[in-house]
This record gives C-alpha cells, structure tokens and sequence, in this order.
C-alpha cells in the first residue's frame, strides 16, 4: 500500500503530494485532510495578524503537537463519524503551510491523477495510517479514536482511558511511517 501511494505522491504535482503525505501521516478521511490543510492554512494568516497574541482557539497546538479537530465541529464532528484531534509534529506542517488560499480540493487531486494515469488511492492513507499504528503496537481502539471511528462498545466509549505514553507512542510511530514516505 505505502509503494502505491508513493507512486502516486511521486507523479502529483508537490502541493497534492504534500496534502497526500498530510493524510497519510493524520489517518483522515479526504475530505478531512483538505479542510485540515485549509484550516492549519487559515491559521498562518492569523498569526501574522497584530491581534494574534494569546488565541487558545488555534487548530494546530504545537506544545501539545496537536491537531484540534474539536474546535471545528461543523467540519470534524458528524454523526458516527468524529475525528477529535491529530497528533502531528510542527516540521510535518512546513510542506502544507504555505499553500494558501491555493488549497487543492479532493476532486482536483482526483482528476490530476486520471489525467496522468494512476490511481486515486487516497483511501489507501487511512488504511496506511492504521495499519502501521497497530503495528506500532497501538491499540486498535486508541487508533479508531484517533481516525474518528465511534466505538459501539461502552467500555470504549467511557471507560477506555489511554496511558500517559500514548501521544509519544503514536509520534514515534508516526515519525517511522513518515520516514517509509518520499
């Protein structure tokens, strides 16, 4: 799966490529990643604003290396399907952070692919990101929570609680995957 979406990453133009890395290294859903480049975006501008100073509503949270999907609900909060927040390490935002207003939308990578011939596989990054975190030794509901996935079970709903290494757990693992990725 990773050599499939490499080739795809290889032939796209570097801004889909880099939104493409962006959802490999999340475990987005598409639609997702792109407004999370659109957002992490959004936020740049407002950090070159004067009245930028102290704003606790930021989507990227670097001291925590965290991705608040929470703040947005109209975007990451549906019905079954939530996705709370990312863990992602700053130097991981630089390829996405000077897109703009430029933001390419899922259906414009999706064309660009048919044009040059390869397959969308941008369902493979979910796959990706899931498959190497339970490889990493995640648990699968840490990983579904992490992917936006409600869980059904009670207990993992309200009383599954992650240890305190988790977050560190998942950035190494994701610092492994990101390494596999060109």
């Amino acid at each position: 799966m990773i050599d499939r979406v490499k080739q795809m990453m290889q032939i796209l133009p570097s801004d889909m490529s880099n939104i493409v890395r962006h959802a490999v290294l999340t475990g987005l859903r598409p639609s997702e990643a792109i407004a999370s480049v659109k957002l992490l975006n959004a936020q740049k501008n407002l950090d070159n604003s004067p009245s930028s100073a102290n704003n606790n509503n930021y989507y990227y949270d670097p001291e925590q290396q965290t991705l608040r999907h929470y703040l947005f609900p109209h975007v990451f909060l549906r019905a079954t399907k939530k996705a709370y927040l990312s863990y992602i390490p700053p130097e991981n935002l630089q390829p996405i952070a000077n897109l703009g207003d430029k933001t390419p939308t899922w259906n414009a990578i999706r064309l660009t692919c048919r044009r040059r011939n390869i397959n969308m596989e941008m369902r493979l990054c979910r796959k990706i990101f899931a498959s190497w975190l339970r490889k990493s030794g995640i648990q699968s509901e840490l990983v579904d929570l992490l992917q936006g996935r409600v869980p059904p079970s009670v207990l993992t709903r309200h009383y599954l609680v992650p240890d305190q290494y988790f977050k560190a757990d998942v950035l190494k693992a994701l610092k492994q995957l990101e390494q596999r990725l060109p």
